[in-house]
């Protein structure tokens, strides 16, 4: 007899953003082997009806990672900016000649562009970057001693820090309207429950129906269940090695 039994995986230890990924994939799976001939359409509209609330957690999370993504580009964009500023100070004091001409064009930008740009605020900050990068993208010469200092990977390190900083502070600024809380434990609890039922149906079915109408159906859940069990399972392992990782696992 062929095997009626679901592989499941642990769908707790999943994170949000996966947990959004996971759940409409099975639907669509089970969407595909109409489950209303398969006695399987009440299950199925409970699991679909949480689909707004996993949409509200998806969208809490894209507003994360994105908050995290802003705070990862002002620290780089502060640390390329000093990191000039600090080269710049290190030649000033050099008594070389052939290293004078670059020491006073560099001087000569953070005179007129401030040497305390990463200490300004957000807006300030963007704007006086992009002010910086606009004098040093108009003097060949400037541009000449970054290459000649080894200093260009910084420069432009810097100057796509800045504008990416810049995407997502005006993208946060248009969520803001957004207040509502959303209680992600909740909606997953509600979620695992239904999700549990149309998978519980789908075995209960098979063994009181015919089988065979069932078995593809349990192949394809099977395979997602065992994908997840072995990415969730190589996780592990990496943490237990101290490697973390923000990778997500994404539905075969």
């Amino acid at each position: 007899m062929e095997n009626l039994k679901i592989e499941r995986f642990n769908i707790s230890r999943l994170r949000n953003m996966e947990y959004t990924l996971v759940v409409p994939r099975i639907i669509a799976i089970v969407e595909n082997h109409n489950p209303e001939a398969l006695r399987l359409s009440k299950r199925m509209d409970a699991l679909k009806a949480m689909q707004p609330e996993l949409d509200r957690i998806e969208a809490h999370e894209r507003r994360w990672h994105a908050s995290q993504e802003k705070n990862d580009c002002e620290h780089r964009r502060d640390q390329m900016v000093n990191a000039l500023i600090r080269t710049e100070r290190t030649y000033a004091n050099l008594e070389v000649l052939s290293l004078s001409e670059a020491s006073k064009l560099l001087t000569q930008l953070f005179d007129k562009h401030g040497r305390d740009i990463a200490s300004d605020n957000e807006t300030s900050q963007t704007q006086r970057i992009y002010k910086l990068v606009e004098d040093i993208e108009r003097s060949p010469a400037v541009k000449e001693v970054l290459v000649s200092l080894a200093l260009m990977p910084v420069y432009e390190t810097l100057k796509a820090a800045n504008i990416r900083f810049d995407e997502l502070w005006i993208l946060r600024n248009k969520e803001t309207s957004e207040v509502l809380p959303v209680d992600t434990r909740a909606i997953r609890l509600a979620c695992d429950k239904a999700l549990a039922d149309l998978l519980n149906g789908i075995e209960y079915c098979a063994i009181e129906y015919n089988a065979a109408d069932y078995q593809l159906l349990i192949s394809e859940l099977s395979k997602l269940g065992g994908y997840y069990k072995q990415q969730l399972k190589a996780r592990q392992t990496r943490l237990k090695n101290g490697v973390k990782s923000t990778e997500l696992i994404i539905p075969e």
